[in-house]
């Protein structure tokens, strides 16, 4: 028995040495990276260079086609303003603080957006900015919210299916969500480190699973949340809440639109392929629907009818 409780706790240590030294070797990267490679922003003729951060030691090249909205947020006497640069890759910021002077920012700003082609007024400017500004510019050419019947249509499926079947998922998302926390700590005390005991540890870790199976529970009864969905000349951003997600036509390989009627009215969604995606999105009205497909036609995206609804 000693001799087995002498392995663990070795066992223990090189795990923790191990943890240890991967944490040193990132920090040792990070040093190395920052010293030896220049982090210089480059604007080239067709892209914007980013230099590397942290551990990554190459360079985040950004076409100017790429780019489907910019956006701007006003400097204070700490850090100057701030450019935000959106692509369907994710946000990329340009700090005025880390360039020379303000002239340099501004120089930088009207580079890219000249070659973006994207209009946009000085963050210093007293003129008023449209309701739609702070998304971004360029101004969408189409956006709107999705209405409210979409979520009583998406609900009314989930609700339409047996109870039992429901509860069944529940609980087998409690049985995961226990199982987890379980393998969790077992390892803790196959270690022999510091945890807290079994009386103390099961009540919790139930309250928390059943906790966590509630709001899987609620979360299938609101299946689908209510977005902005806003088409620009580059891309279209979708927005839940305050958080976004954009996406370029580019990877963008087929679209369709279904109707459905719910509660006497027609709804329209449209389905679109994005990657390896299916993208679902509900059109208030006609007219809406018929402008979304001259967009998509537009762009060149073809028409699949082979796309089907996630909820049939």
């Amino acid at each position: 028995m000693a001799h087995l409780t002498w392995n663990t706790d070795v066992v223990s240590s090189i795990c923790l040495a191990a943890v240890g030294a991967f944490l040193a070797l990132m920090v040792l990267i990070a040093l190395t990276s920052r010293l030896l490679i220049p982090r210089e922003l480059e604007l080239a003729d067709d892209a914007v260079v980013f230099p590397n951060l942290g551990v990554q030691w190459w360079m985040t090249r950004i076409p100017y086609e790429d780019i489907i909205r910019v956006r701007e947020r006003g400097g204070d006497c700490f850090d100057g303003a701030w450019l935000f640069i959106v692509t369907d890759r994710g946000q990329f910021e340009i700090m005025a603080s880390k360039l020379p002077d303000t002239e340099s920012y501004d120089a930088v700003r009207d580079f890219i957006c000249s070659r973006a082609s994207i209009t946009m007024p000085r963050h210093d400017q007293e003129e008023p900015r449209p309701e739609w500004a702070w998304e971004g510019f360029p101004q969408p050419v189409l956006s709107w919210v999705e209405p409210e019947l979409w979520l009583r249509y998406r609900t009314s499926l989930v609700v339409a299916k047996p109870l039992w079947l429901r509860l069944a998922k529940a609980l087998r998302f409690f049985a995961c969500c226990f199982g987890i926390f379980c393998v969790l700590w077992l390892i803790v005390c196959l270690f022999r480190l510091p945890t807290t005991p079994a009386a103390c540890y099961f009540p919790g870790l139930i309250a928390v699973a059943l906790f966590l199976a509630w709001l899987h529970w609620m979360s299938a009864t609101r299946p689908v949340p209510l977005t902005r969905i806003s088409f620009r000349d580059h891309g279209i951003t979708r927005w839940y809440g305050r958080q976004s997600a954009d996406m370029c036509y580019r990877d963008c390989s087929g679209w369709d639109v279904v109707e459905r009627q719910h509660e006497g009215r027609p709804l329209h969604v449209m389905l679109l392929r994005w990657r390896t995606h299916v993208i679902e999105v509900a059109m208030p009205d006609a007219s809406t629907r018929d402008r979304v497909e001259q967009i998509l036609e537009a762009r060149g995206i073809p028409h699949g009818s082979d796309l089907k609804p996630s909820w049939e």
